[in-house]
């Protein structure tokens, strides 16, 4: 039986119309609901309740650094440094499925230029993201 894997090989990630040079990864940490306690005088052990706002999560995404992509991770860097929200930035499983912030929400640049370089290898770069005020969602078939 064939399950709906999805293989890895076919992401990238999009800032506009443009795909980020060089990634080879991405993750999002998902959606946390908030806990609230409600243990009361007696209670041997703490209770919970769902409450309040939750927690979009965090866009994380890294791979090979181009210093020649003006127009994603220099660009995506600049956003980052200029403290500007980002609704465009979109997460591909597929080529015609993606994840983006749900409208109404955007992702804060967080972490930018997070570059290693090492000897015997390719320079590296890391990217992140908070989402805020809504959720990411999938879209595409």
């Amino acid at each position: 039986m064939v399950m709906g894997v999805v293989k890895g090989k076919l992401a990238k990630v999009m800032y506009g119309s443009v795909k980020i040079a060089g990634l080879s990864t991405w993750s999002m940490s998902g959606y946390e609901p908030q806990t609230l306690e409600d243990t009361e005088f007696g209670d041997t052990v703490q209770a919970f309740v769902f409450g309040g706002a939750g927690n979009p999560g965090n866009v994380t995404f890294s791979g090979n650094y181009d210093s020649a992509d003006p127009n994603g991770q220099d660009a995506f860097s600049a956003a980052c440094k200029a403290e500007v929200p980002l609704t465009n930035l979109y997460f591909y499983e597929t080529a015609t499925k993606y994840w983006a912030v749900a409208p109404g929400g955007e992702i804060l640049p967080t972490k930018c230029d997070a570059i290693v370089m090492e000897r015997n290898a390719l320079g590296k770069i890391d990217f992140a993201g908070k989402i805020s005020a809504a959720v990411m969602t999938r879209y595409g078939t």
